[in-house]
């Protein structure tokens, strides 16, 4: 049977500093890291506040960041990166602030190209089936409805043009 060895305040202060040091962290992050941790609720409220002050975690700079890395990375939509930051307890208006920032026509243009690459590898019997499949696909990636629709239209104007 191993014993977690429980880490002081100054100890865990030093170690988070460190840790979100090395890359862009939100409060969900910090506190779940110190409860791996073992350190106390009421130390860790004090951590937090104390990171906050000298700018190791700023929620703002992280949404901001988290929502362009997403997209331009892993080439989500604005629905899965909202419901990614909702999950990490951000705040509704710094999530609204932070998908503001992505720039509609690298979006657009991001969800085409990624759409004309998945066609290629979808086989459908007709352009129905492989509308839905396409949008099925967008869909799952977070993009809106109402920008799948536009981008798949124009795709398919483009095609039989």
């Amino acid at each position: 049977m191993s014993t977690k060895k429980v880490i002081n305040h100054s100890e865990a202060l030093d170690k988070i500093q460190k840790f979100c040091a090395a890359e862009e962290k939100c409060r969900y992050d910090v506190r779940k890291k110190l409860f791996d941790w073992g350190v106390s609720s009421g130390d860790t409220e004090k951590i937090i506040n104390s990171l906050v002050d000298d700018k190791f975690v700023d929620e703002w700079r992280f949404a901001r960041l988290f929502a362009v890395s997403k997209f331009r990375n892993n080439k989500w939509g604005k629905i899965k990166i909202s419901y990614e930051l909702t999950r990490k307890n951000i705040a509704r208006n710094i999530i609204e602030d932070a998908l503001i920032r992505i720039d509609e026509t690298e979006y657009l243009e991001l969800l085409t190209k990624e759409l004309r690459k998945k066609q290629r590898s979808v086989s459908a019997d007709d352009e129905w089936t492989l509308r839905a499949k396409l949008h099925r696909y967008a869909s799952s990636k977070g993009y809106e409805n109402e920008i799948i629709n536009k981008v798949l239209d124009d795709m398919i104007t483009l095609k039989t043009s």
